[in-house]
């Protein structure tokens, strides 16, 4: 079996590639219709992608979103007693043609344990987890590129007699265009949504809703050897309704912990980024470098705080007033390539 398995991997890993990550539960997917074979294991990361020009499958394990503490683990400690495997699990199947590209995923995401009585004396202990079905499609010989991921959280208990039910739907969609022009040669759309309620009994409330979008532009040029791509960025995250302060429900988070406010507001919370970044890119035989310094300018409006419940009227605060911020980032990728297939 071991001799199998190393086999496996020295032949994935000789196929003639591009780069690749594995999928999460989000719009990662959208490269899997153009990446390359490849194998690839990373300390958040394992899976393979492989086909033909005509059918091609992927398998493998993320790290659930940056749930997996440090590095990214796939392994974590969860309470001093229990380790919790906690990786996104991803599947797909496409068929791939210069004229349109079509594919499926799909990715299990497991989160903690947790215990449930769920009407019994005594608790079982399970594990939380989340659905992720993923339609891709490329068309126009891959110049127009397209990926929905759909989360789905649903968690049932009965502890203490009573159901609960907590359910949370998010897709994080994304969209590219390659025009095929020097000057401007990608665009980018972002959509998002995320929403979901929670069931105690008879009463329902909801835990958030949200809507946003992230608009790019990349334009193009060289100076010499280095390649030149100014970006500009676009994007807004805000609260839906007056239930709640937080920009952003994902329906994988929340799984993991993550807590939404759901008091009443008197207005919804939003933030507004605008990037301005420079991406330059210099190859040789061997190393690859990738550098992107951006600036950006923030304008965040605040949910004024209140005791209300949801569904109540809300009572008379001060409107919140925006605050504007200025922040700079560098992000750099190195690529080390001594043979042709090994990076």
């Amino acid at each position: 079996m071991k001799k199998i398995f190393l086999t496996t991997i020295a032949l994935l890993s000789m196929a003639s590639a591009t780069i690749f990550g594995m999928y999460g539960p989000d719009s990662d997917w959208i490269t899997f219709l153009t990446d390359g074979n490849r194998f690839r294991a990373r300390a958040d990361q394992l899976g393979f992608t492989l086909g033909n020009d005509t059918i091609k499958g992927t398998f493998g394990f993320d790290n659930n979103t940056g749930f997996g503490g440090t590095y990214g683990g796939l392994l974590v400690d969860n309470d001093g007693t229990h380790y919790s495997f906690v990786p996104s699990i991803s599947m797909g199947l496409a068929y791939t043609s210069s004229l349109i590209s079509v594919g499926v995923g799909y990715n299990a995401t497991v989160g903690s344990h947790v215990e449930k009585f769920n009407g019994k004396t005594e608790p079982k202990t399970v594990n939380k987890s989340a659905h992720t079905p993923v339609l891709v499609l490329n068309a126009m010989d891959n110049a127009f590129r397209m990926a929905i991921p759909i989360q789905v959280f649903v968690d049932n208990d009965n502890t203490g007699g009573t159901k609960m039910t907590t359910t949370v739907v998010s897709f994080d969609a994304q969209f590219r265009y390659y025009t095929g022009l020097d000057a401007l040669p990608q665009i980018r759309l972002y959509l998002r949504y995320g929403g979901g309620n929670f069931k105690f009994g008879d009463i329902s409330e909801k835990i958030g809703e949200s809507f946003g979008f992230d608009f790019r532009l990349y334009f193009g040029s060289m100076v010499e050897e280095v390649a030149l791509q100014p970006i500009i960025k676009l994007a807004y995250n805000g609260a839906l309704g007056k239930y709640h302060k937080n920009t952003r429900v994902e329906a994988v988070k929340i799984m993991n912990g993550y807590t939404v406010d759901n008091l009443q507001f008197a207005k919804s919370a939003w933030d507004l980024n605008l990037v301005a970044g420079l991406g330059l890119t210099a190859n040789s035989d061997i190393v690859s470098l990738y550098l992107e310094p951006q600036l950006g300018l923030q304008v965040t409006r605040k949910a004024p705080s209140s005791t209300q419940t949801p569904g109540a009227a809300p009572a008379p605060v001060a409107i919140a007033s925006d605050s504007y911020g200025l922040a700079y980032n560098v992000y750099a990728e190195i690529y080390i390539t001594p043979l042709k297939n090994l990076e």
